[in-house]
Parts: structure tokens; sequence; C-alpha cells
């Protein structure tokens, strides 16, 4: 039986039975190369912690533990009262606050989830209290939270430049201006939805209300500057830039804020060690999935298959976003990234594609696929602060999943939105 075809298998009978996503890709590639004679498995060992053991991954533990310290320190608090200050007066402003919010947040935590299930669980009683319709109300926080893995910095774009060897600096800038362009047509689309239900605004513009709020979030609204400001600029690498943000937030937790205790510190730590073990054991799995791959020459096949119908690289270009598009319908963004990144990218680099405009275009759809049902992130992370259904937050997401589709179909076609501060750095 063919080794390609045993692997199919039982990765598919694995998770039929309930094995999760990684140790059936992982018991698929074992059985799969038992196949070939004289293979040494600890072979199999070797590439597995080879993929886990890279300087680089410290990024993913720092960026999540910096983020729920934001989120724990009283940060996110007065971010939501620094959005409300500047766009209460507009119409339908406290929906536009809670977008505007999601994108800042993402900027803090990195974590779409985090994103969704923190701004969520604050805003959205205010937004049915406000008299906006309760579905609506629950995919607002949906559609800004997918931004979380697009705006740096994003886990995301860390785990793709793992797999790939793609720069992780210059991928975390890549996302800044299309993670701000997705976030502004989806303000766009809320304001003009506000004025055809007739959604007034939430209160009268104050100048010593703003600049009350902007004093209080003075503090948060700075750790962005330090993080994306020092990558830029070359100051600190990625990983550096992460531990600098976990001790910037401990000290504005503790020393300025002062909503962060012992207590709840040991949990958080806990949390993110928990969370960061989980994204390891997917790279690992990648690392073995790409070595399989390359032994029986599935990248090769999979060009000359897709070849066949391709003409060149804007074709190539909408097929992947097809592609995305539908897997991250059925299948989880983790999985996606683990199994089509080997996948495409020798492929991409042949049709021209740039490795980081490559890996906008890919992070961006996961984000989309956040928001899709079935397998949605965002969507279940919405369900326990809003107490709405599957059906209903797919519902009202769907206008917000076209937006942010039509701004990734422009970004793959107008590279310099991607890679313009890529390219200065």
């Amino acid at each position: 039986m063919s080794p390609i075809l045993v692997l199919l298998i039982v990765f598919i009978v694995t998770l039929i039975i309930g094995v999760p996503f990684v140790w059936s890709l992982t018991i698929s590639c074992l059985a799969s190369l038992c196949l070939m004679n004289g293979f040494p498995v600890m072979t199999m060992v070797q590439k597995m912690y080879n993929g886990g053991a890279r300087y680089t991954l410290l990024a993913i533990f720092f960026f999540m533990l910096a983020g729920s310290i934001m989120q724990h320190g009283g940060i996110s608090s007065r971010l939501v009262e620094f959005s409300k200050a500047c766009l209460g007066h507009v119409r339908g402003g406290l929906s536009i606050v809670v977008l505007a919010v999601c994108m800042m947040f993402a900027a803090l935590s990195g974590s779409s989830i985090a994103t969704t299930a923190a701004i969520g669980g604050m805003l959205y009683p205010e937004l049915v209290k406000a008299n906006y319709p309760k579905g609506y109300s629950a995919a607002l926080p949906v559609a800004g939270g997918t931004l979380g893995i697009v705006i740096p910095p994003s886990i995301v774009f860390v785990v793709y430049g793992a797999i790939t060897g793609t720069s992780i600096s210059q991928l975390l800038m890549s996302g800044v201006i299309p993670g701000l362009m997705g976030g502004i047509f989806m303000c766009v689309y809320a304001y003009f939805y506000a004025r055809k239900h007739n959604i007034p605004s939430s209160n009268e513009f104050s100048w010593s209300r703003l600049v009350v709020a902007t004093k209080n979030a003075f503090w948060a609204l700075l750790m962005p500057i330090i993080i994306l400001g020092g990558i830029y600029t070359g100051i600190f690498t990625p990983t550096e830039s992460a531990a600098v943000a976990v001790i910037y937030g401990l000290f504005v937790a503790f020393f300025i804020h002062r909503e962060l205790n012992l207590r709840k510190l040991k949990d958080i730590v806990v949390d993110s060690v928990k969370g960061t073990a989980n994204i390891l054991m997917i790279i690992m799995a990648a690392s073995l999935f790409g070595y399989v791959l390359t032994i029986y020459q599935v990248p090769t096949l999979f060009t000359n298959a897709v070849s066949s119908f391709i003409t060149g690289k804007y074709s190539f270009i909408l097929f992947l976003n097809i592609l995305l598009l539908f897997l991250g319908m059925i299948m989880d963004s983790g999985a996606i990234i683990l199994i089509l990144a080997p996948l495409v990218y020798n492929m991409a680099v042949g049709y021209g594609i740039d490795p980081v405009h490559l890996g906008c275009i890919i992070v961006f759809n996961l984000a989309v696929g956040q928001a899709t049902p079935p397998f949605g992130n965002c969507l279940f992370a919405a369900i326990p602060a809003t107490k709405q259904d599957i059906v209903t937050l797919s519902k009202n997401a769907f206008p917000f999943v076209v937006i942010l589709f039509a701004t990734v179909l422009l970004v793959s076609y107008v590279p310099i939105f991607a890679m313009l501060l890529p390219s200065l750095m």
C-alpha cells in the first residue's frame, strides 16, 4: 500500500475516533514512515525536537503572557473608555468602538480568541442596552476579534515563520496595514448599518472626557508603539520585543494601574505555559509532516497537479484564496497552516510571490476563517460572552466576512499594502 495512502487513512480514522488533531497527524506520519525499510524511529523524534527547539519560538510564550497581563491588568477597560470618548458621538459609535477596541486589543494580545472573549464580555451588554440587535451585537466582537492574528504581535505569523523559515520581523510588519484596512472597512459598514437602522450615537462629544480617557489610557496606547517601534527600527528582535512587552505590562499592571496581584499572575503564567505547549506541539508535528512530504515528494506532485489548470501568478493567487476560504469553513486555522504552508510555499515562490507576502495572504485568510462556521474559533469564543447560538452568530457575521475576504483579495493582488513596511525595514 502507498505510504501516502496509509498516512491519509490513519489520519482520517484517528480523527473520526476522537484523537486530537496534532496526535492524529503525528501517528499517521509515523505509520507511513514505518513502511520504509530500515527507517530509524529516532529520526522522527529528532525532526520533531528540531522543529520546537528554536529561539524565535520563545516569542509565542511572551506574547501570550503579555496579552494576558494586559487583559487582567486593567488595560482593556481603559482602551474601551478611550474609544468611547473618541467615537461615541458618531452615529452607531458604540459598534465602531467595539471594532476599534478589538484592533487595539489585537495589537496588545496577538490572539483572536482572547480579543473576542475579552471585548465581547465587556461590550456586548452595553450594545444590547443601547438597543442594538442582539445578533448584530454578538457578531461585532467576532468580526473585530479576527484581526488579532493579522495586526502584530501575531502568534500565527510566528508559527508560519517557524515552519517556512521566513523572517518573523518582516512578517509581523506585513500585517499592520492590511489589518488596519480590514478594521476601517468594517467600521464604515458599521456606520452605514447604524444609519440604515436608525441607531443613534451613544453620547455627545466632550473634550474634557477625551482628555481624561487619553490620560487613563496613555500607558496602554504606548505599548504597541514600543513593540512595533522596537521591531521596525531594529532595536528588538520579535522575541526580544515580546519579552519587553511582558516587562512593560507587569510594570503598568502592578505599579501604574495596580490591578494585578501575585495570585492572578500565577494563574496567568500557568495558562500561558499551557497555551504555548499546545502551539509548540503543532509546530513540532508540522516539522515532522513537512519531512514526510519531502520524502514522498508530495510538494512536487501537488505542484504538477495544480499547474495543470493554473496558468500564472494571478490565477495561482485566486486559487490559493478560494482554497483557503473553503478550508477555513471546514478546518481549524492551526490545521490549515500546518498542512498547507509546506505545500504551497515552493510553488508560490516559483511564481515570484514574496514569502512575506504569501505569509500575509495565508494568515489574513486564516483570520477570515475564524469567523466562518463550523470551525470558526472566534464564533465559539463569543458564545459564552453573548449567549447567542452559532447559527445567529454566523448569520450576523456574514457581511463582515465578505468585507474581510474582499480586503484579502485586495491585499493579494496589490502587494504594496503588505510589503510597504517590510520593504522599509
